[in-house]
């Protein structure tokens, strides 16, 4: 009974954050509660289960469909999650008040043994939403309601890097390329510093609008400071950021060594699955001559984004794959140097 109710609890508080997030003008993209993943693919939602990533019991990955009144739209997001859990919380209880006063503790049999689960139900879901509203960041690097709600209320740098990582959200999900995007924003944005991992995501940033913009020196600036600051994020972004740099030194600065130390790096956060750090598996491959695996992961990699509804303009990541594609044939169509076999008898 316990992972059921503990499973109810998940379910209500990540249906709050969706109820007031679509309320709010934000778009769901993905629904996690325990085992339970919804994935909105380019041909509908896909479901399935298994088991949680980096420790979280449940999350919504969401966008907003418009700029404005970021701040407070925000805010209203993330109070849902607590919010449901309080309201179901002492719902319960008030039905229990309801039932046991009237009957003067005279219940008995299958109706005692409801309200008993039910007053246990609404004791805990108040505390799973109460717990949720301390200002916290956990160990894993995730911030929680609280810290997020408290960050917007006070204001400040972690505000500013909130609401910028939604403006940029917005852009990248309206099709805008990184490159066009306000140079000012992206300078500002990361010139916010809170000494969490919003700090870590907006250095990411700044890397991608570098990248787009193929300013080396700049994308290599900040995928650096990406990389001092990683682990103050979730594993997943850990990995992603460390696959980015083995992408950066196989392709840009055709660095093996450093491709393969930062890929194995990535590895190490925990291990790939078949679909995570496709393009940056392939350049390595490519950069250590197994062009075969190369092409593979590569093809996985495009097919991977074509079915993303997320990735509003593919053209930036398509630019990439055209890339590494030319570079695959080209190695493909150079003559393999041929070995002339000698003796070497000393008479």
């Amino acid at each position: 009974m316990a992972p059921v109710a503990y499973f109810g609890f998940i379910l209500l508080h990540e249906g709050g954050h969706t109820l007031m997030g679509w309320l709010a003008g934000f778009r769901l993209l993905s629904f996690s509660a325990g085992p339970l993943h919804l994935t909105q693919q380019a041909d509908g939602w896909q479901w399935k289960l298994q088991p949680q990533r980096d420790k979280l019991s449940g999350f919504v990955a969401t966008y907003p469909v418009h700029p404005h009144h970021l701040r407070g739209r925000y805010a209203l997001l993330i109070a849902g999650g607590p919010l449901a859990n309080l309201l179901t919380g002492g719902l319960a209880l008030y039905a229990h008040y309801r039932w046991l006063v009237p009957y003067g503790y005279t219940l008995s049999g299958p109706l005692y043994l409801l309200d008993a689960a039910n007053c246990v139900f609404g004791w805990l879901s108040i505390l799973v939403g109460a717990l949720n509203l301390l200002p916290l960041t956990l160990s894993t690097g995730h911030i929680i309601d609280g810290k997020r709600l408290w960050d917007l209320a006070r204001g400040g740098s972690a505000m500013h890097q909130h609401v910028g990582l939604l403006y940029f959200q917005y852009l990248h999900h309206q099709g805008t390329r990184p490159r066009d995007w306000d140079l000012a924003a992206v300078t500002a944005f990361a010139e916010y510093h809170s000494h969490s991992v919003l700090d870590l995501y907006a250095h990411y940033l700044a890397y991608c609008y570098y990248h787009d913009c193929r300013d080396l020196e700049k994308l290599r600036l900040h995928l650096n400071e990406a990389l001092d600051r990683r682990k103050l994020g979730p594993k997943s972004m850990q990995q992603h950021i460390l696959a980015e740099a083995a992408y950066v030194a196989a392709l840009h600065t055709h660095n093996h060594e450093q491709a393969r130390y930062w890929l194995d790096k990535a590895q190490q956060i925990k291990p790939f699955t078949d679909e995570e750090a496709l393009f940056a598996r392939a350049a390595v491959a490519h950069i250590e001559g197994n062009n075969k695996e190369a092409n593979r992961l590569l093809q996985a990699a495009r097919l991977q984004t074509q079915q993303a509804p997320h990735i509003s303009n593919r053209a930036p990541a398509q630019e990439c794959f055209d890339d590494l594609q030319a570079r695959i044939d080209q190695a493909a169509s150079q003559p393999r140097p041929v070995q002339l076999e000698t003796n070497c008898n000393v008479c």
